[in-house]
């Protein structure tokens, strides 16, 4: 029967060549040779095989031969060749054997090596009972002369493979763009730490406009590795064109099977329309991502890159363990595999890939493991040149985390360094042992596990102390800013993007008027691609106060540095470096903050809304006792309020609740103004807070100031990692709406640098305070109160 199918579909006649013809897909001219008759077998070299007339000619062994073959003679063709693929029925009984071969060249003198066709799991629509190439072979430039050759081999006695026909497909894939450009990011899934990376878009190597969406979809559970084309595979885009050509014209099939290709320089080529989460049903895997890499052996490092950086984004895209396992069903049962597979896990009878890529694997999803963004933190502030400057960071999960710091120094070459650390350590990173010839040096931290990043810089006369910015933002919030007396605002605006962005600020002060830079009729500022930015506020509005807004064109990392004080200076006047709010809430917890000589204390709310809003400010004591303000803020303005009139010489936690959202901030300033710390207070209490840095060595003073806002009594649990690396704990009990102070440099002296997590409960707000000498002494060089971060 199925011989009258090849007949039909194949038009067999002696050695059968169908015309060149265009194919709608791709700009490609395509034909056929099709052996199936005695007279098609008739027209080569055969050895040991004969011709029998089953089914109008079949190839076998001769009686009593273990193997024998079938050459056929060339064939000259009218089009220059790319690429062949085919399609073949045959009979291959236990114990025998069937190779195919199929060499060309420019001339019958001039032909190639040979190479095998393969049968894989693919087959064509239309001759579901057929074995098929699952992709197309590329042919040596200039060709117009193919030969096919088959080999039949048996172990067993009497017995023979049978060959009954074969449609050899051959492709010019000439037409079509030259080369690839204009690289797109890759896209699909939710947004990604780990950068998605540059895929060369369809129409690049394919011509013509972009497919619309074809097929199913599913979410990829897991990856399945291909290897396709050849070695010497020098130029990809005729093969790709070629091989869409196959999948589609001669297999029948809706779209190529790959959703990626990757190239042996390391281009990455979108295959299969639609993304990775377009289902693929004519191949194993299920909901998986199938990419091809061009070769048959070892990849080349270019070609590793790539397909490591995909992986890796995929992973992270779609929630994928690069090293776990899934279910896939094989034959109707559930068979457990590896989350990223080799084609030959899934179908063992596939032809792909290699062995050497196979034996790879292992290593290859290592890797990718390691190479996952799980988390990054973004420092737009830095200054070794000037200060003392370090970077913590926290491992709190229970395995190791490679960790990366960038330090993106201006001008000159950013610097790389990379730490593994482990389970609930730290580490460090002195930025002044490195480099101090720049005051510009932003900096990134990525770690392929969730990790706790903060930066301490020493001031002399004041210190910083802060966690990172862990995603960056079109938006940003502060509600502190003032241009006043001594007082000197600079916001610090870092452009993570890898092409410029524009930015404007809203200044929205006390009195209610409003000033934005640029002016909606001028350019906005420019901020240039991984550099940074630094925004004299004093050149725009000098002698006020006031919040502000930062809205750019694309996310950006703001924060914003004071210098303040009696003769300050970068290096003798105070100084606090806060992040900005990047949303807005209803609800702001502070749980540090006092009235006691010398401080003063004050909340800066801006509403930068166009309507008026209402707000009730309640102060928390130590005792659980409690006392509430309220206050109205007109639309786009900012309200200033001084604690030390409302609550005198007291320590208080504070909660804000507004009718609306808003940004709210809490400022601390003492020596009569010659040192401070301002910062944003916590959107929600949490059960667990965590602290990458801190210091009780020489004259530091460490404080965690907890806030309890909730009706019930809640049991703390302080766990520390001192300086070298041991343990220590602390426990206590906290009263329903109360606050309690922590003295950390009391337990724990002279640590050069402590980390705390502090864990509840009931939800909770912890705040860490740190001063350079006792802030009632005159030699005392400020401090620093953040808040910590939060996790589950």
């Amino acid at each position: 029967m199925h011989r009258l199918v090849v007949a039909a579909l194949l038009i067999g006649f002696l050695i059968a060549v169908d015309p060149p013809r265009a194919l709608a897909q791709a700009p490609v001219q395509s034909g056929r040779i099709v052996f199936s008759t005695q007279a098609d077998w008739q027209r080569g070299a055969r050895t040991d095989v004969q011709i029998i007339a089953n089914a109008d000619g079949e190839l076998r062994l001769t009686a009593g031969a273990t193997r024998g073959t079938f050459v056929s003679e060339p064939i000259s063709l009218t089009m220059t060749l790319h690429a062949v693929g085919a399609i073949w029925h045959a009979d291959v009984p236990p114990g025998t054997n069937l190779t195919l071969d199929i060499r060309g060249g420019p001339a019958p003198d001039q032909l190639g090596l040979w190479q095998p066709l393969v049968a894989g799991e693919l087959r064509a629509r239309a001759l579901p009972d057929a074995f098929a190439t699952e992709d197309v072979r590329p042919l040596p430039p200039d060709t117009r002369v193919l030969q096919f050759r088959a080999t039949l081999s048996s172990t067993v006695a009497n017995a023979s493979p049978l060959l009954s026909d074969i449609s050899i497909t051959y492709f010019d894939a000439s037409a079509g763009p030259p080369r690839a450009t204009d690289a797109i990011t890759a896209f699909g899934g939710p947004a990604t730490l780990t950068p998605p990376p540059k895929v060369f878009p369809r129409t690049s190597w394919a011509g013509g406009n972009p497919r619309a969406y074809r097929g199913t979809r599913s979410a990829p559970q897991g990856i399945v590795l291909h290897q396709i084309g050849a070695d010497a595979l020098d130029d990809p885009l005729p093969f790709l064109r070629a091989l869409a050509a196959y999948h589609e014209q001669t297999l029948g099939l809706n779209d190529t099977i790959y959703h990626y290709i990757i190239g042996r320089d390391g281009a990455i080529f979108e295959g299969r329309s639609g993304g990775p989460t377009v289902s693929v049903a004519d191949v194993s895997g299920g909901a998986a991502v199938h990419i091809a890499l061009i070769g048959e052996g070892s990849p080349p490092t270019a070609q590793l890159d790539a397909l490591r950086a995909l992986l890796a984004w995929l992973c992270d895209a779609y929630r994928i363990n690069p090293t776990g396992q899934r279910i896939v069903t094989l034959n109707g049962a559930g068979v457990v595999g590896p989350a990223i597979a080799a084609h030959t896990d899934l179908a063992p009878n596939a032809g792909d890939p290699s062995s050497a890529l196979r034996d790879g694997l292992p290593q290859i999803r290592r890797t990718v493991s390691a190479t996952i963004v799980r988390s990054r933190w973004f420092f737009a502030e830095g200054n070794p040149r000037d200060y003392e400057e370090r970077l913590a960071v926290l491992n709190p999960g229970s395995e190791p985390a490679n960790v990366r710091f960038i330090i993106v120094r201006q001008p000159g070459v950013e610097v790389i360094r990379d730490v593994t650390i482990d389970p609930g350590a730290r580490a460090n990173l002195v930025i002044n042992e490195i480099f101090n010839d720049t005051p510009d040096a932003p900096a990134i931290i990525e770690a392929n596990a969730p990790v706790i990043a903060e930066r301490f810089m020493n001031f002399g006369a004041d210190l910083s102390v802060q966690p990172g910015i862990m995603r960056p933002s079109r938006v940003w919030y502060f509600a502190e800013g003032s241009t006043e007396g001594d007082k000197r605002t600079f916001l610090v605006l870092f452009n993570p993007q890898s092409e410029s962005v524009g930015a404007r600020v809203l200044l929205m002060t006390d009195d209610g008027t409003t000033f934005v830079y640029p002016p909606f009729d001028s350019e906005p500022i420019s901020l240039a691609p991984q550099q940074r930015t630094v925004v004299v506020m004093g050149d725009l509005l000098p002698n006020r106060s006031f919040g502000m807004r930062v809205t750019a064109t694309q996310p950006i990392v703001a924060e914003r540095t004071m210098i303040f004080g009696p003769g300050s200076t970068l290096t003798s006047g105070g100084m606090h470096i806060s992040p900005g709010v990047t949303e807005l809430s209803r609800e702001w917890h502070f749980a540090e903050g006092t009235t006691a000589p010398p401080f003063r204390m004050s909340l800066l709310v801006v509403n930068p809304n166009g309507d008026r809003a209402n707000i009730t400010v309640r102060f928390l004591t130590p005792d659980g006792t409690s006392l509430a303000r309220r206050y109205a803020i007109p639309p786009l303005a900012r309200l200033a309020i001084d604690v030390n009139e409302v609550v005198p010489e007291l320590g208080v936690a504070t909660t804000i609740i507004a009718d609306r959202p808003i940004a709210a901030e809490r400022a601390l300033y003492w020596r009569n103004g010659a040192v401070g710390t301002a910062g944003p207070g916590a959107m929600a209490p949490a059960y667990s807070w965590r602290f990458a840095d801190g210091r009780t060595s020489g004259d530091y003073q460490q404080y965690l100031l907890i806030s309890n806002p909730s009706q019930r009594q809640a049991r703390i649990d302080v766990a520390f990692i001192l300086a070298d690396g041991s343990r220590a704990s602390r426990s206590l009990v906290m009263p329903a709406g109360s606050r309690y102070t922590m003295a950390v440099h009391e337990l724990y002296p002279d640590q050069t640098t402590i980390s705390a997590t502090v864990r509840a409960t009931q939800p909770i707000v912890v705040e860490r305070s740190i001063y350079a000498g006792a802030p009632t002494s005159a030699g005392n060089r400020g401090g620093e109160t953040s808040l910590g971060v939060p996790g589950d």
